[in-house]
């Protein structure tokens, strides 16, 4: 199809399916691919070339979404460009947070319950800072959205910076300490202590 051709709307449902595709199960299998292998040339090249090729269809069904789409076919473009800038939002968010924490150095495995407002839930603890840890959740959770976090009894309240999903669908989740007390950091350089330590 050359470019200036117009999609009639049977095309234009298809080229909107494969992306679609492409931005709810590829992406975000490629950007935890990418940051868990950073420096690697060839996962850097495939990661970009998934970027551009989802740029481009982006670009190609704007082209036409005001003449050939129905009403939901719009919707449904605008909400995959916003899931597309999302992930990738996220992803800069958690790249350089990994960075801060050093995530790889230092890697805990330890319960956590935690609450965004709809009841306690089971995770894991993956990691602390100073101001900030890294959890697994079942599930994505909102950027800025309210989190209660207990571990071993000590509770905390902070902020999501961010939530990158896997392919099981849970989450990887970066809280911000926002309210917290010295018994619940003490907990967390406990568990950071024992996780770490070289006889274990």
């Amino acid at each position: 199809m050359f470019y200036d051709d117009i999609m009639n709307r049977e095309e234009f449902e298809h080229s909107l399916k494969e992306f679609e595709i492409s931005i709810r199960k590829r992406l975000p299998s490629m950007i935890n691919i990418f940051l868990a292998n950073r420096g690697n040339r060839e996962q850097e090249t495939a990661f970009n070339h998934l970027v551009d090729t989802l740029q481009r269809q982006r670009k190609v069904l704007l082209k036409d979404v005001s003449k050939v789409a129905r009403q939901e076919q719009k919707i449904r473009y605008f909400n995959a460009i916003y899931n597309m800038d999302s992930q990738l939002r996220s992803m800069n968010n958690k790249d350089a947070h990994q960075k801060h924490m050093k995530f790889r150095r230092h890697r805990l495995s330890a319960p956590v319950i935690y609450d965004i407002g709809e009841g306690p839930e089971t995770g894991d603890l993956l990691n602390v800072s100073e101001d900030a840890v890294l959890m697994k959740t079942s599930e994505k959770i909102s950027a800025d959205h309210e989190v209660t976090m207990s571990v071993s009894g000590k509770i905390a309240r902070g902020k999501a910076i961010w939530s990158i999903t896997d392919s099981s669908g849970s989450a990887e989740t970066g809280v911000k300490l926002m309210e917290t007390s010295e018994d619940f950091l003490k907990e967390l350089r406990k568990q950071l202590k024992e996780d770490n330590n070289p006889d274990a």
